[in-house]
């Protein structure tokens, strides 16, 4: 029999009640970015900390000599090229009681989309690094 908790039931939702919602405040260009909210239509303004984690997304062209190798694609959404060279890096902060913020979870994109639940529920902030010659778009998963 397995046993599973009340409280990591709730934190963590299978993925088939979890709908993505487009941040229309992307797409994110090169460079660092500190993201605690979040906006789409018909929920406006949302911190990060509703969302159960996030489907990162290329948006755009594909640059070519990017270190492509091929990988299986279904024809319509699920595409598995995997680069070389890493598309954007995605942190999961919180804050400690004394202010200061940690990452709990760190991971490299390196084919897209690519999804991310959190590890430790609810933070407080994502911080995003986007590779030169690369644009992402950040779709985040809600139950509604």
């Amino acid at each position: 029999m397995v046993n599973i908790g009340i409280v990591d039931t709730i934190t963590h939702l299978p993925l088939g009640v979890l709908k993505p919602h487009a941040d229309e405040l992307g797409p994110y260009g090169p460079g660092n970015h500190v993201l605690d909210t979040f906006f789409f239509s018909g929920g406006g303004f949302t911190p990060v900390n509703a969302a159960f984690g996030v489907v990162v997304q290329i948006s755009g062209g594909i640059a070519p000599k990017l270190g492509r190798q091929f990988g299986f694609s279904d024809g319509i959404d699920v595409n598995l090229d995997v680069f070389e060279l890493r598309i954007c890096q995605l942190a999961a902060l919180h804050q400690m009681l004394g202010g200061q913020w940690i990452a709990s979870q760190v991971e490299s994109v390196r084919y897209a989309p690519q999804l991310f639940r959190w590890v430790e529920a609810s933070p407080g902030r994502i911080g995003l690094y986007v590779e030169p010659s690369w644009s992402v778009d950040l779709y985040y998963l809600m139950v509604n």
